[in-house]
């Protein structure tokens, strides 16, 4: 295994990190186990005199429990999520949206997260599944459920991750006291540690028409930047300064960045070179207040995910 530590930090910072870890572990283990109450809406996008809109708000899901993590298909005629009807464990569901039909994928003892198209299969996800043994794995299986196989058979600790290409993942592990983000190569089964001890946020992310990856850095400081990683280069460029503490978002393919704050969808242009953000929608009335957001492939329509009380 490579070692490459971007963040090199002080003694301080590293225990603070370290406590974040720890507190970061438990919390995504009462995530894994616990049900929480998040819906899944969709929302059209386009433009009107010049200006991106957005149209009415459809709820996707309307239930007093788990609804979350979509991610559309190739095609974008389909969103796949994770949904926890009780208190037990999570399965992956699928929602068409012309028919307007929910299926559910899986049913199993074990929890399912975090499904995503693979690149290199036309009929197959790729997920994170909570095991027996509470390990937290990287799987595929087919799009009705069937034919789990581990992709990565040595990794026990999975949070999150993003396809880069058909044989290499930007993963967000559970390990490194502190958390690592690393650039994982299925072919072979090795994986470079960018960055290790934490201070990063949970949502990675490939930058549209490139072999780049994107995640929020979040600095001793306080600020949240959203943050390019070259994997060619082994170098980090700053890309935008987040609104506050916030560590999801998703992109289009405009090149343009959407976050939500305070109940209302915002996007930033990273084309231009004075960007700011700039407000799309207000769902307060709608949605009421959101933070994961998925966007389909030719960027008409994207997901987003409501919450009550304190953002999970």
């Amino acid at each position: 295994m490579k070692f490459y530590d971007i963040a090199p930090t002080n003694n301080r910072t590293m225990k603070i990190r370290i406590l974040t870890f720890i507190l970061l572990s438990l919390n995504l283990s009462f995530a894994f186990s616990q049900s929480s109450s998040t819906e899944i809406w969709l929302v059209d996008l386009g433009t009107k005199d010049g200006k991106q809109v957005a149209g009415t708000p459809i709820r996707v899901t309307d239930n007093d429990f788990y609804d979350n993590q979509p991610c559309f298909s190739k095609d974008g005629s389909m969103i796949w999520y994770a949904s926890m009807p009780d208190t037990t464990q999570s399965d992956i569901f699928s929602y068409n949206l012309k028919t307007k039909e929910i299926k559910q994928v899986t049913s199993t003892p074990e929890s399912e997260y975090q499904p995503f198209p693979i690149p290199f299969y036309k009929d197959k996800l790729s997920i994170v599944r909570v095991d027996i043994d509470r390990a937290q794995r990287f799987y595929e299986l087919s799009f009705d459920g069937s034919e789990p196989a581990l992709l990565i058979p040595n990794e026990d600790s999975v949070a999150y991750y993003c396809w880069m290409n058909d044989t290499t993942l930007g993963t967000y592990m559970l390990n490194g006291g502190g958390g690592s983000l690393q650039q994982f190569d299925l072919i072979p089964q090795q994986s470079i540690i960018l960055m290790q001890y934490g201070g990063f946020g949970r949502c990675l992310a490939k930058i549209p028409g490139s072999a780049n990856l994107s995640y929020v850095l979040k600095n001793s400081d306080g600020k949240y930047v959203l943050t390019k990683f070259d994997f060619i280069s082994q170098e980090r460029m700053p890309l935008a300064e987040m609104p506050g503490e916030i560590e999801d978002y998703c992109w289009g393919p405009d090149m343009k960045v959407y976050i939500g704050k305070d109940g209302k969808l915002l996007s930033y242009d990273t084309r231009l070179e004075n960007a700011k953000w700039v407000e799309v929608a207000d769902f307060n009335k709608t949605i009421g207040t959101f933070y994961r957001l998925a966007m389909s492939p030719k960027g008409d329509k994207i997901a987003l995910v409501s919450y009550k009380g304190q953002r999970p």
